[in-house]
């Protein structure tokens, strides 16, 4: 017999719910663009050389990482790395994919009991539905199996807005650190104000790190914390749909109780008629 865990398990975007594989062509798309006009307008306008500074790059991505080890766990610092990376890959699967699996499941479970059910949980896929089949077939009582459920739901939500804040503490600091590097070279030019041949050049060194810092925070990390807040209401809305026909299963409601209720839960355009 399958066994439920009543603790929530380690969550991070898009691990807990189907995904498709592959790389998200629009974030692809975005960023190439993004990049590619920047640099075209750079190269048209002529000294190209003068935006490749290297000093200006350690100041802000240097700066900005470093901040953040400051204010977060460096465990946390680490496991972004697989969640900017899942930010490249398609988006979750849709409520209405897990629908028709789980109106096949309340109908096996109400004509054949609960043997049926168990046999049918082995080929459930998704960790959240599977969780739920198996909490059912293990005895827990409808008001376990819901509050098990909204923990994990909350657990979700918790752990996705950690690594939504830190990359929205990083979105701030890289212009921070730029403007930092700005004062710098500007420091640095100041001091050898006695020759005006010199501070044409010295400037647009000094506004460097400011370019550098606002296109790492508003064409990579402000973008990219957005689509992961946008993926965490859709896994949010996807994980509250499998709820609803779980608790349909648990209850043996007619299947198509089950898909109304999760119906109700989605936009029009998403939803199984």
């Amino acid at each position: 017999m399958a066994t439920a865990t009543k603790a929530s398990q380690d969550i991070d975007f898009g691990d807990d719910v189907e995904q498709d594989t592959g790389i998200d062509t629009g974030t692809i798309l975005g960023v190439v663009a993004g990049v590619g006009l920047i640099v075209i307008a750079v190269i048209r306008g002529g000294d190209a050389d003068v935006f490749m500074n290297m000093n200006a790059v350690l100041i802000v991505l240097g700066g900005m990482v470093s901040t953040s080890f400051i204010a977060f766990q460096s465990t946390k610092i680490l496991d972004m790395v697989p969640v900017i990376i899942n930010a490249f890959r398609p988006d979750v699967m849709k409520p209405v994919d897990y629908i028709d699996q789980i109106m096949q499941l309340a109908g096996k479970y109400r004509t054949g009991g609960m043997k049926v059910l168990e046999n049918a949980e082995a080929k459930v896929e998704n960790r959240f539905l599977k969780n739920g089949i198996s909490m059912i077939v293990d005895g827990y009582n409808g008001r376990e199996i819901y509050a098990i459920l909204e923990h994990e739901i909350n657990s979700l939500n918790e752990r996705h807005n950690a690594g939504t804040k830190i990359l929205r503490f990083m979105g701030v600091q890289a212009p921070v650190f730029g403007m930092a590097g700005t004062l710098i070279g500007l420091i640095q030019m100041l001091m050898h104000i006695d020759n005006p041949s010199t501070i044409g050049p010295a400037l647009a060194t000094a506004l460097i790190t400011t370019f550098y810092g606002l296109i790492l925070a508003n064409l990579i990390v402000t973008p990219i914390t957005a689509k992961l807040a946008i993926r965490t209401e859709s896994e949010v809305t996807l994980i509250k749909t499998i709820r609803i026909g779980v608790m349909g299963i648990f209850e043996r409601s007619n299947p198509a109780k089950i898909q109304k209720s999760m119906n109700a839960l989605l936009a029009p355009d998403e939803r199984r008629n």
